[in-house]
Protein backbone atom coordinates (compact mmCIF):
# COMPACT_ATOMS: atom_id res chain seq x y z
CA UNK A 1 0.00 0.00 0.00
CA UNK A 2 1.51 3.22 -0.96
CA UNK A 3 1.05 6.60 0.75
CA UNK A 4 -1.92 8.81 -1.52
CA UNK A 5 -1.12 11.82 -3.02
CA UNK A 6 -0.99 14.41 0.29
CA UNK A 7 -3.23 16.93 -0.68
CA UNK A 8 -6.23 14.13 -0.69
CA UNK A 9 -4.91 12.09 2.10
CA UNK A 10 -5.01 14.11 5.20
CA UNK A 11 -4.66 11.07 7.83
CA UNK A 12 -1.10 10.53 5.88
CA UNK A 13 0.28 13.87 6.84
CA UNK A 14 -1.38 13.76 10.49
CA UNK A 15 0.54 10.43 10.73
CA UNK A 16 3.59 11.55 9.76
CA UNK A 17 3.72 15.16 10.99
CA UNK A 18 2.79 13.37 14.28
CA UNK A 19 6.00 10.96 14.27
CA UNK A 20 7.71 13.67 12.99
CA UNK A 21 7.14 15.47 16.32
CA UNK A 22 7.40 12.50 18.54
CA UNK A 23 11.08 11.35 17.00
CA UNK A 24 11.80 15.52 17.85
CA UNK A 25 10.81 15.39 21.47
CA UNK A 26 11.63 11.90 22.39
CA UNK A 27 15.56 12.83 21.03
CA UNK A 28 17.75 12.49 24.84
CA UNK A 29 20.89 12.60 23.34
CA UNK A 30 22.69 14.26 26.81
CA UNK A 31 21.18 11.04 28.62
CA UNK A 32 22.08 8.78 25.92
CA UNK A 33 25.69 10.16 26.42
CA UNK A 34 26.39 9.34 29.77
CA UNK A 35 25.53 6.01 29.54
CA UNK A 36 28.22 2.97 29.53
CA UNK A 37 27.55 1.05 25.62
CA UNK A 38 25.48 -1.45 25.40
CA UNK A 39 24.35 -3.59 22.40
CA UNK A 40 20.81 -2.32 23.00
CA UNK A 41 21.70 1.42 22.24
CA UNK A 42 21.08 0.09 18.24
CA UNK A 43 17.08 0.25 18.73
CA UNK A 44 17.58 3.94 18.86
CA UNK A 45 18.87 3.86 14.99
CA UNK A 46 15.74 2.05 14.11
CA UNK A 47 13.03 4.93 15.11
CA UNK A 48 15.29 7.44 13.14
CA UNK A 49 15.70 5.11 9.72
CA UNK A 50 11.84 4.88 9.90
CA UNK A 51 11.45 8.78 9.76
CA UNK A 52 13.89 9.10 7.39
CA UNK A 53 12.32 7.05 5.05
CA UNK A 54 8.81 8.56 5.88
CA UNK A 55 10.43 12.46 5.28
CA UNK A 56 11.98 10.79 1.62
CA UNK A 57 8.80 9.47 0.56
CA UNK A 58 6.82 12.41 1.40
CA UNK A 59 9.12 14.49 -0.59
CA UNK A 60 8.29 12.13 -3.61
CA UNK A 61 4.77 11.78 -2.94
CA UNK A 62 4.62 15.82 -2.22
CA UNK A 63 7.16 17.09 -4.70
CA UNK A 64 7.84 20.22 -1.49
CA UNK A 65 11.26 21.12 -1.11
CA UNK A 66 10.87 21.04 2.72
CA UNK A 67 10.31 17.38 2.82
CA UNK A 68 13.56 16.51 0.20
CA UNK A 69 15.59 18.97 3.09
CA UNK A 70 14.48 17.24 6.28
CA UNK A 71 14.99 13.88 4.54
CA UNK A 72 18.75 14.80 3.74
CA UNK A 73 18.98 16.10 7.41
CA UNK A 74 17.84 13.43 8.85
CA UNK A 75 19.56 10.92 6.36
CA UNK A 76 22.90 12.86 7.65
CA UNK A 77 21.92 12.33 11.61
CA UNK A 78 21.31 8.82 10.90
CA UNK A 79 24.50 8.22 8.98
CA UNK A 80 26.28 9.51 11.64
CA UNK A 81 24.39 7.27 14.31
CA UNK A 82 25.03 4.20 12.87
CA UNK A 83 28.59 5.26 11.83
CA UNK A 84 28.87 6.10 15.37
CA UNK A 85 27.46 2.75 16.98
CA UNK A 86 28.91 0.80 14.59
CA UNK A 87 32.16 2.45 16.06
CA UNK A 88 31.47 1.72 19.88
CA UNK A 89 30.18 -2.12 18.75
CA UNK A 90 33.43 -2.27 17.41
CA UNK A 91 35.17 -1.17 20.63
CA UNK A 92 33.55 -2.85 22.95
CA UNK A 93 34.08 -6.47 20.79
CA UNK A 94 37.58 -6.13 20.94
CA UNK A 95 38.08 -5.63 24.47
CA UNK A 96 35.58 -8.29 24.97
CA UNK A 97 32.82 -6.93 26.85
CA UNK A 98 30.44 -8.19 24.37
CA UNK A 99 27.78 -11.15 25.28
CA UNK A 100 29.25 -11.01 29.31
CA UNK A 101 27.55 -12.41 32.11
CA UNK A 102 25.98 -9.79 33.81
Amino acid sequence: MKLQHAESDVFARVLYYSGLFLTLLLTQTGRFARLNFALSWWAYSFPLSAITVATLVMAQVTGEPFFAWVGWVLLSLLSGVVAYLALRTTKAVMAGKICQPE
